[in-house]
């Protein structure tokens, strides 16, 4: 590795450190058992979960844009350094897009549930 390819991932390592501490990435939301959740409880949960939702969307704004900030202060970047940091964004995207989805899926499954048992109750 010659020393210009050692500075730019140095200087790639320095300006992607405070992507991990600038944007802050939501709690997961506490769904509740919809067999024996109270109506609401349930909306509630719905309230937590578009928020959780809402929030990593926010997380993967910030996280697009310090990506951005941080290539165009790279002067001498590499386009393999920045194709490492493409991927790098990407999968955290797709992580983070994934978990929405399950904490989405989680929360109809309950909902199906409360519905379930207030049908059953009847």
């Amino acid at each position: 590795m010659n020393k210009k390819t050692k500075l730019a991932i140095g200087s790639l390592i320095l300006l992607a450190a405070p992507l991990a501490f600038a944007c802050d990435y939501p709690n997961r939301p506490a769904i509740p058992d919809g067999n024996m959740a109270t109506k609401d409880e349930m909306i509630a949960a719905k309230g937590s979960v578009n928020t959780y939702i809402a929030g990593v969307d926010e997380y993967l704004t910030c996280i697009e844009a310090d990506w951005t900030a941080a290539k165009e202060e790279l002067e001498n970047s590499e386009s393999e350094d920045e194709k490492r940091g493409d991927k790098l964004i990407d999968k955290k995207f797709d992580a983070a897009n994934d978990e929405k989805a399950l904490v989405g899926e989680e929360f109809n499954q309950q909902v199906r549930a409360y519905n379930n048992a207030r049908k059953a109750a009847q």
